[in-house]
């Protein structure tokens, strides 16, 4: 079973936004996990350990901010995830939710074309009658790259022989293997994808079902979605989950087909999968976790470039406010601003900064704002500086 996890990076300041346009500059900021994603972790790394199978981490933003979070996700305090896959582009700069779903989408869409088309390629080996030795070499492969389960190869030490490595003894019929195989490409199609209830930069809580519709029209199928879940059951060998959803004073409890969606209440508390399901779970899991995060960009997932960023997006964010912290208002000829970033310095024993670029001045000594207006640091902010904050994710899509 393939278990994917939607996470997101997120201020460390909860929703500072740097931008007069409501476009979080990430790359210029202190991220971290979404506080919520760590109960979403919690639920898929129970569904992945009552059947078997892998935990996929999908995440999107800058690579070089998102890439060292991972570390966390992969070294949580229960088995956590064993790939991740962030999705980088400076086109998909300035999505709102929509543009968010429509590109995490393609690149679970992506997650599940390869390990689709691993178990593709052995299935059209041995249907075509392909040398068992050959056979057993090309899983062999396969299975080092984390893309078929212990189920149809394994190295584990002191494990039974899998069903390909038995085929190559001649222990196991064509038709048996071929059995195992359509077994393994089912589970597949009955993946889980788990998400947070919302994030704290964003508060809508509707991400992860957009994230379902868009993977409906990229499959032709309907990806149900259940949110506000506080406990569930997930079976991947009938296909079923059965989960128990809270709003408000109202409970509800759902049974659907897999694959789905579901995003996950605070207050979840995963169950302790039973003895009974080790074997089965060894059996579907893969060969260990792939530490190496893999990035792709816009080209990779095969996104359409007016369907992501800025350009993709119906909806537009007005600014945020800086927990703890004023809300800030600029007006134009008037206020004055930092002219680019300053890094930490002192003046008369005291120590200011770091500003950003177009950080409005203020509590700052008049005699520092003389200092820094004679070097050419800080100016009146104007229409282009406006048209810059506002556009600076359009104009940087350009250059791409």
């Amino acid at each position: 079973m393939i278990v994917l996890l939607l996470t997101k990076a997120v201020p460390a300041r909860t929703t500072k936004v740097i931008t007069v346009g409501g476009v979080l500059r990430r790359e210029e900021m202190d991220l971290v996990i979404n506080p919520l994603d760590f109960k979403a972790l919690q639920a898929a790394d129970y569904a992945k350990r009552f059947n078997g199978g892998k935990l996929v981490a999908v995440s999107m933003g800058p690579d070089f901010k998102v890439k060292p979070l991972f570390t966390e996700l992969y070294s949580y305090p229960i088995e956590g995830v064993d790939e991740g896959y962030i999705l980088s582009d400076r086109r998909m700069a300035g999505a709102d939710t929509w543009a968010t779903a429509y590109a995490v989408a393609l690149g679970v869409k992506k997650v599940l074309d390869i390990h689709r088309n691993a178990v593709d390629e052995l299935t059209s080996m041995v249907e075509s009658g392909e040398p068992r030795e050959k056979v057993l070499q090309r899983a062999e492969e396969l299975y080092k790259r984390n893309l078929i389960p212990n189920l149809l190869y394994t190295d584990k030490p002191g494990a039974p022989e899998a069903a390909v490595q038995r085929y190559a003894r001649g222990q196991l019929s064509r038709e048996e293997l071929l059995d195992t195989m359509k077994k393994v490409r089912v589970e597949i199609e009955r993946f889980l994808i788990v998400a947070g209830l919302k994030t704290s930069d964003g508060e809508t809580g509707s991400t992860g079902p957009q994230t379902a519709e868009a993977l409906s029209d990229l499959l032709g199928k309907r990806i149900p979605d259940i949110t506000h879940v506080s406990w569930f059951e997930v079976d991947a060998e009938t296909g079923t989950l059965i989960a128990e959803r809270k709003t408000g004073s109202y409970f509800q409890k759902v049974r659907c087909q897999l694959p789905c969606l579901i995003t996950i209440l605070p207050d979840y508390r995963p169950d302790v999968p039973p003895v009974s399901r080790r074997k089965r779970a060894r059996a579907y899991s893969y060969r260990n976790k792939l530490s190496e995060v893999v990035v792709w960009n816009a080209d990779a997932i095969g996104a359409d470039p007016s369907q992501i960023g800025l350009a993709g997006s119906p909806t537009i964010v007005g600014p945020g406010i800086d927990i703890g912290g004023i809300p800030v208002q600029k007006f134009l000829g008037v206020t004055k601003v930092f002219r680019s970033k300053v890094e930490k310095f002192e003046f008369n024993g005291k120590t200011y900064g770091p500003f950003e670029r177009f950080q409005k001045v203020e509590g700052l000594p008049e005699e520092l704002v003389r200092e820094l207006e004679s070097k050419g640091l800080i100016k009146v902010f104007d229409l282009k500086d406006l048209i810059a904050e506002v556009f600076s994710g359009v104009l940087a899509a350009a250059k791409h």
